[in-house]
């Protein structure tokens, strides 16, 4: 025991914990590292939970004012329902989540390669005593139904983009024109004329009046496709083909409106948020809902980030160049290299980010004004957006930093006048 300690009166002791799906294993530490209570396993259940709870209420009794450091192992998903009901205990505690790389990194250091449920708990609780961590930022329930909503809708994203790149495919042989001169074949357009003709020589044979009842399809975009089909070099015709054209379009507009639903959901999850820093983003023109949803659910605490520079590279928003070749749309060779954004980063907020970004290029003073600038000094859209999506992110660092709401003028007055007034909007 440390001097400290011993001053003070304060007991110390570090609680281990490796989780699983079905069942945790726990292990105890005093200060000199040895062990302060048996070690044992318990079920995810109520027993289970109690059972833990009495082990740490008889070291309690054992040593009055103590203070637990508890370390966790978090295997995914498995360890939110323990962490909740931790934070509910009526006992002293610092609770950290340890990364499992770093914990099984610090395991190997003092345990050798020894792999076990036993072993991880004890170098969790090792670690809690001797290095004794920070606590982890904890959020509440309503936290974790918003990043569960967030996941269910980027896995849906997922799913759909998988179902739009299988449709490619099979165009690629039954109607190779048609992604030629269709940008976006999940479009509405696309997908009715698709359902009413899946292959060229059905679209051949159509009346320009029933093309034109095809919402949103343009008569010069009927013509288009019309001679086009006439012509088709599509190798894969019948009525097999259009089967799994058909099957194919109804899949995606399944999963389009299993998307919208979730969105619903994002929204009622986003409401039942408590107020707090992070619910300020939302005051930022262009960042909408979802966007504010699924970012807060991936940040999860700002102060996991230093800067706004380490923020903008965790979502990927940097430029990178790639090699490219083959040849664009219109049939012209690409050339050797491009610069992309690139492809580290969640795609679901980053496809979120350049959304918000074309909207913010309109109504956020700061982004408007730097997006004026790029475009002046020659600078392609798509590099201008990207430049904004990273100027997003940093209001976002800002306003949840600051716990304040978006002030469209701070940028343009004087920096004297911005200094001192530490509790205004930044």
């Amino acid at each position: 025991m440390s001097q400290d300690s011993l001053s003070l009166g304060v007991v110390s002791l570090g609680v281990g914990i490796d989780t699983a799906r079905y069942g945790h294993h726990v292990s105890f530490l005093d200060e000199q590292k040895r062990t302060a209570a048996k070690s044992f396993y318990f079920t995810e259940s109520a027993e289970g939970y109690q059972q833990l709870q009495a082990a740490l209420t008889k070291l309690a009794e054992k040593h009055p004012g103590v203070q637990f450091h508890i370390r966790l192992d978090a295997a995914g998903q498995y360890a939110e329902n323990l962490l909740q009901w931790l934070h509910r205990l009526p006992l002293s505690t610092t609770i950290s989540v340890g990364q499992p790389a770093r914990n099984k990194a610090y395991r190997q250091v003092h345990f050798d390669k020894r792999k076990a449920d036993p072993v991880e708990s004890l170098a969790c609780a090792r670690f809690a005593i001797v290095e004794r961590p920070a606590a982890t930022p904890h959020n509440p329930p309503e936290f974790q139904q918003l990043r569960d909503t967030v996941a269910l809708m980027e896995s849906s994203a997922k799913q759909r983009t998988r179902l739009i790149n299988q449709l490619h495919g099979l165009l690629a042989r039954v109607f190779p024109e048609l992604a030629v001169h269709a940008k976006d074949l999940s479009a509405n357009w696309v997908l009715s004329l698709l359902e009413k003709y899946p292959t060229p020589d059905q679209l051949a044979r159509a009346k320009t009046e029933s093309l034109a009842k095809i919402p949103h399809l343009t008569a010069d975009m009927a013509a288009t496709l019309h001679a086009a089909a006439a012509h088709s070099t599509g190798s894969n015709q019948g009525p097999i083909a259009a089967e799994l054209i058909r099957q194919k379009v109804a899949a995606i507009r399944q999963e389009q409106a299993a998307f919208t639903s979730l969105t619903d959901l994002v929204e009622q999850a986003w409401q039942a948020l408590p107020n707090g820093p992070a619910k300020r983003i939302r005051t930022i023109p262009g960042i909408g809902l979802q966007t504010s949803a699924a970012l807060v659910a991936k940040i999860v605490a700002i102060a996991r980030f230093a800067t706004p520079t380490a923020l903008i590279g965790y979502f990927g928003v940097v430029p990178e160049e790639v090699d490219v070749s083959g040849t664009d749309r219109q049939g012209n060779p690409k050339p050797g290299t491009e610069i992309h954004m690139s492809r580290k980063g969640n795609d679901l907020v980053r496809r979120l980010l350049y959304t918000a970004a074309q909207t913010a290029v309109l109504w956020n003073p700061p982004v408007k004004a730097l997006f004026a600038r790029l475009r002046a000094n020659g600078k392609q859209y798509n590099v201008c957006l990207g430049h904004c999506m990273a100027k997003l992110l940093r209001q976002v660092f800002a306003l949840w930093t600051k716990d304040c709401d978006f002030d469209p003028h701070f940028e343009s007055r004087p920096k004297a006048a911005i200094e001192p007034a530490s509790s205004e909007p930044a």
